[in-house]
């Protein structure tokens, strides 16, 4: 019985280290991205930033959660602040060098821009609706009002 409650302690010890490690190298690679400067995410885009916050988002042609979870969610927020947020999506199958710019480690990723083109927040996999709209908030956009 001791050795089995050991074993379970020595089991989840490991996965707590792992966890531990793979968040800070998360942070350290996403920190990367802050020091390099925005002006390279924003070459590789091919695009500018004007003014506005900007939502990047990655997918893949065979990503089903972008296509049945992650474009829903990107449409009701960018339904919910109309101009005052620009959408950009970018296909990874034909734009990888984005990608590599941006440390896309999976499909769906999204990437919330400040209106002066720094990194605001990035999600690896899945971001609800509510989420972003609270990424975008973040940032000090208001909701368009409704008509």
């Amino acid at each position: 019985m001791i050795e089995r409650a050991l074993i379970l302690t020595a089991i989840a010890a490991s996965v707590a280290v792992v966890v531990a490690v793979a968040r800070a190298w998360s942070a350290h690679r996403l920190s990367g991205l802050m020091v390099l400067g925005h002006e390279r995410l924003w070459s590789a885009l091919g695009e500018a930033p004007d003014g506005r916050p900007s939502l990047v988002v990655f997918s893949t042609p065979s990503c089903a959660a972008c296509r049945t979870a992650q474009y829903p969610a990107v449409q009701t927020v960018a339904a919910r602040f109309g101009s005052a947020l620009r959408v950009v999506n970018v296909d990874l199958a034909e734009r990888p060098a984005i990608g590599d710019a941006f440390k896309v480690l999976t499909a769906p990723t999204t990437v919330v821009l400040a209106g002066d083109g720094r990194v605001g927040s990035f999600n690896n996999g899945f971001a609800p609706a509510e989420q972003l709209s609270a990424q975008v908030s973040a940032l000090g956009v208001s909701p368009a009002s409704p008509r």
